[in-house]
């Protein structure tokens, strides 16, 4: 081209103007075959018109890999491409057209030469291999579960890589669970996942690009989702009904084993069992754990049994979850089942009865008689608690020989005199013991204590601290606690008795420890007031003349404080303001007529003068009017 410019002396001068050497290439596609085109874009330089120009290129696609994809005829320029162009490949190529003279020296400077990649749709969407999700049994509906991601290695934020996704249903399980087409999410659609039903949903994904449209393109991929466990079933035993046994006067021994059925996932809490005594371990026998293995409640007696004393246990126990009931405490089943526990008697040795034996001694010398009989202390036997049979006597320690013991009948005699200052005494009683051995193979054993007080005696009987108490209705135990005024060994431990009087009562006593018993209704007695009488025994077997009677009152009442509901005044009912004014004023009134009452007795005879006497004739002092009269006539006459 050339342009016209004045010179500074007024003549015109001719100048080349450069123009840009390039014919923009044309747009290409991809997965399309150019190499037949003679050419795709064309440059020049000016130069060439002045001297010999050879073209060249470089960059990627060009002296670069993938090398001579883009080439340049040296001697006109044009550009071609000699293969199929891939858009996910490279999207666009940045080439520079290099014009050099003959001796290498660039005849102007490089052009750009940017050639873009139009899209196809010829990818289809690809899903991220192993993809899952969780999500709890019985969850709410559009509960998110989780997100799939499918990719497209098409153009981004157009049509060909806007993925619309879909499940495909192949069965009736694909119908729990509804995907957002737009984000990829899986939700819940219906209410009634059940993991002990189907633990595991595997569900095939669809992604469709175009947006779902025809023609487009799809992929499918597979997302396992696990149902998590809530703790939404009740654990229930084996059985309605249980019946074991143990031996008296042993410990630390399995008693039970109680299994328990869940239908959650085993070995976690929502599955794992909690057994609970509810009712007739109130004086601590029995101790119930879990096996988390087996899930078995196993029932030990921590506290020694005597079938002399208790033949039969009722139990009750109740079974719940470690973890919490999903649907609320409410749902949960108040179920209890009932255990009876047989105590077994074994053949036991002698004992003594009491285990510390009490005589008491004056120390004065006149008063005492040696190797008279002073008290026999023979032991029983635990069975039958009759004197025992077929034993032998003995001491086995008497520190400072004061007794004597008959072998065969265990009379006890004086050896010598009491003496109160005697360095073996412990609080003024001196201790021996006293060994029983059966004439039997094997032979068993009984110690006893014979404790000789000097001028201290038994004047004491227990007594109960409360003699009233209140059972709440559905209730079997009540507690009793005596206390005697002797000390060790006239004190305690007691021994309670309760004397069946009432037909209507049924009394059994546990024992609980020294001073308290429990007392267990068999009855359920209906509520009202009963009399149970106790006889309470002191260590050496003494008790109160007089029957002690304890009052039981059965009612509805409140489990914390035992307050008969009946007798309860409510917290809100309080005195107010007017209602204490009230009771101010009748009490000032009853002061003031008494006081009313004695001003008009002492006021004399002159004062009651002053009043004038009424006239009986009252018509004297009534004014006689006559001023009624025939009454108006009111009828009209026409």
């Amino acid at each position: 081209m050339l342009c016209f410019f004045f010179s500074e002396g007024g003549g015109l001068k001719l100048r080349r103007q450069k123009r840009e050497w390039i014919i923009p290439p044309k747009r290409l596609k991809e997965n399309v075959d150019y190499t037949s085109q003679e050419y795709i874009s064309k440059i020049r330089s000016d130069e060439q018109y002045m001297s010999k120009v050879t073209y060249s290129l470089t960059g990627i696609g060009a002296d670069q890999n993938p090398r001579s994809l883009f080439t340049v005829n040296p001697n006109t320029g044009l550009v071609r491409v000699n293969g199929i162009l891939d858009r996910e490949k490279i999207p666009s190529y940045h080439l520079l057209g290099v014009a050099t003279y003959n001796n290498g020296s660039r005849a102007e400077k490089d052009i750009d030469l940017h050639i873009s990649v139009e899209d196809q749709n010829d990818c289809q969407p690809v899903f991220v291999f192993g993809q899952s999700g969780s999500v709890n049994e019985s969850s709410a509906a559009e509960t998110v579960v989780m997100k799939v991601l499918a990719t497209d290695a098409d153009e981004v934020n157009t049509l060909h890589s806007q993925i619309y996704y879909s499940i495909v249903q192949k069965s009736s399980s694909d119908s729990m669970f509804a995907i957002n087409y737009q984000t990829g999410e899986i939700m819940v659609r219906q209410t009634t996942l059940d993991r002990e039903t189907q633990d595991t949903y595997t569900l095939t994904v669809k992604g469709s690009d175009m947006n779902g449209a025809m023609g487009g393109n799809s992929g499918t991929g597979q997302v396992v989702i696990k149902i998590l466990d809530i703790n939404d079933n009740i654990p229930t035993l084996e059985k309605e009904y249980y019946e074991g046994s143990v031996l008296e006067n042993t410990v630390n021994v399995e008693v039970l084993r109680i299994k328990a059925t869940d239908l959650d996932l085993m070995y976690t809490e929502n599955w794992l069992a909690v057994f609970t005594i509810i009712t007739g371990n109130e004086a601590g026998y029995f101790t119930i754990t879990t096996d988390s293995k087996t899930n078995e409640g196993i029932i030990m007696i921590t506290k020694a049994l005597d079938y002399e004393d208790l033949k039969v246990l009722n139990l009750a126990i109740s079974v719940s979850n470690k973890a919490v009931y999903y649907f609320g405490s409410s749902s949960t089943s108040g179920k209890t089942y009932p255990i009876k526990i047989n105590v077994i008697n074994q053949k036991e040795g002698p004992r003594f009865q009491p285990m510390v034996k009490v005589v008491t001694i004056s120390e004065d010398s006149t008063t005492v008689t040696i190797n008279k009989v002073i008290t026999t202390y023979a032991a029983i036997d635990s069975d039958t608690l009759l004197t025992a049979t077929n034993v032998r006597y003995a001491k086995k320690s008497d520190v400072d020989n004061w007794l004597i013991i008959d072998e065969k009948t265990a009379e006890i005699k004086l050896n010598k005199v009491p003496d109160r200052e005697s360095k073996y005494l412990v609080n003024g009683t001196y201790y021996a013991k006293i060994i029983a051995i059966t004439t039997d193979l094997p032979s068993k054993t009984a110690t006893g204590t014979i404790a000789i007080q000097v001028e201290d005696f038994n004047d004491h009987c227990p007594i109960l601290t409360a003699t009233a108490t209140t059972m709440c209705l559905g209730d079997t135990t009540v507690y009793v606690k005596a206390v005697d005024g002797d000390t060790f060994p006239n004190g305690a431990p007691f021994k309670f008795r309760v004397i069946q009087g009432d037909s209507k009562q049924k009394w059994t006593v546990e024992h609980l420890n020294a001073t308290t018993a429990i007392l267990r209704d068999h009855a359920h007695m209906w509520p009202g007031h009963y009399k149970v009488a106790v006889e309470i025994s002191d260590q050496q077997g003494k008790a109160c003349a007089d029957i002690q009677i304890l009052n039981v009152d059965v009612c509805t009442c409140d489990q914390v404080n035992k307050v008969c509901f009946a007798w309860k005044m409510g917290k809100d009912v309080t005195l107010g303001a007017s209602a204490i004014l009230l009771l101010l004023l009748g009490l000032l009134l009853l002061l003031l007529v008494p006081l009313l009452l004695l001003f008009c007795l002492c006021g004399g005879v002159a004062s009651i003068c002053d009043f004038k006497a009424m006239p009986f004739d009252t018509k004297e002092h009534l004014i006689p009017y006559h001023t009624e009269g025939k009454g108006e006539d009111k009828v009209f006459y026409t």
